[in-house]
């Protein structure tokens, strides 16, 4: 991507690249696709329509719809690994794309989810050996069996170089709050491992029953819901206190988060009962949590967010493929940011502290 810059010698205007760092870049093995082809349970997949079905009722999507990044179809994006997806970074100008499975891998029985998280991270450590300038990982784990999550996440970030752990706001009937998943986060704090926490569909009967479609269930309300209600609870149980250095990062601009921030300081403020030790607020002020632009291309909640948490806690996330790289970058340069703040937006940050953690 090309910035023009005032302000260079004899106050002429300079054009010069700026680094792009994609902290949120989605894929899925087709192994794992064919693999959920032969279940009758939920997660399963229909090679015919192309429709993966994550929850029972309306809780899915079509593979088949066309590419918002190209000629090609859905499928054909999610489940590229090189030249397709080099073609778009080149394309709209993203220099490096951090690679995360989408919601999947972490509903499976603890077998299936223990030999595709690893499946999955190998074929992405291929991918950042071909190109290694281009290209980083993020650990999938088998979460849910915490024991073996901890064994992937250490040769993750010890052997494969990764930089981060992407997971979901759920995992069917359990979140990253429940005291299981304790030794989890102590480990990705010891391993300085920040943790992207990315929405599914939540486990909620009343979203799922609604029979309101796709939308209702994830992207237009539940993934908001699902991802604000988990990182909540992780901040008012005393998460960030019990481990100071951990970071999580969500994305879609912090989801809800900016625009209720005071009103959760206040109400969470007079809580008797209160864990915490500090107002929500302070936690997102101290860097336990940062958020990407992805999915977002809204000035007012742009606004809303640089404002309540400032271009420190901003990172750059396409949501490829599920959201256009082309217009996230065209958003982000239309909005009238300094050349300062895209520095940091667009790589600045996501080196200080997460590359670099």
């Amino acid at each position: 991507m090309f910035l023009t810059l005032a302000g260079c010698e004899n106050d002429s205007i300079e054009e010069r690249h700026v680094k792009v760092i994609d902290m949120e870049s989605h894929y899925y093995l087709p192994e794992l696709l064919e693999y959920l082809a032969t279940r009758t349970d939920v997660p399963r997949y229909d090679n015919e329509t192309k429709f993966l079905q994550f929850r029972e009722g309306a809780a899915g999507m079509s593979f088949s719809i066309p590419s918002l990044n190209g000629d090609k179809c859905f499928y054909d994006d999610i489940t590229d690994f090189g030249e397709n997806r080099l073609a778009i970074m080149d394309k709209t100008g993203i220099d490096v794309a951090a690679l995360s499975s989408a919601p999947l891998i972490e509903d499976l029985p603890d077998e299936d989810a223990i030999k595709f998280a690893r499946m999955s991270n190998d074929r992405v450590y291929e991918l950042t050996q071909k190109y290694p300038n281009r290209f980083i990982g993020a650990a999938t784990l088998p979460s849910t069996n915490v024991d073996e999550a901890i064994k992937e996440l250490h040769r993750c970030v010890e052997e494969l170089g990764f930089k981060y752990w992407h997971t979901n706001s759920n995992y069917f009937h359990e979140h990253l709050y429940d005291e299981k998943y304790e030794p989890l986060l102590a480990e990705a704090e010891k391993l300085g491992c920040a943790i992207y926490i990315h929405p599914h569909f939540a486990d909620d009967k009343e979203l799922l029953d609604a029979d309101l479609g796709y939308m209702y269930t994830g992207a237009g309300l539940g993934f908001g819901q699902d991802v604000m209600r988990t990182c909540t609870r992780m901040i008012i149980n005393g998460t960030f206190d019990r481990y100071p250095s951990l970071t999580i990062i969500i994305g879609h601009l912090g989801e809800y988060f900016p625009f209720i921030l005071d009103r959760m300081d206040n109400r969470f403020g007079q809580d008797p009962h209160r864990i915490m030790k500090h107002d929500i607020s302070w936690y997102f002020r101290n860097g336990n949590i940062l958020v990407t632009t992805s999915g977002n291309p809204s000035k007012e909640a742009f606004e809303c967010t640089i404002k309540k948490l400032g271009i420190k806690c901003i990172m750059f996330g396409s949501d490829y493929p599920f959201e256009s790289c082309s217009d996230a970058l065209d958003f982000l340069n239309s909005i009238g940011l300094s050349a300062q703040e895209k520095e940091q937006l667009f790589h600045g940050n996501a080196e200080k502290y997460i590359m670099n953690k």
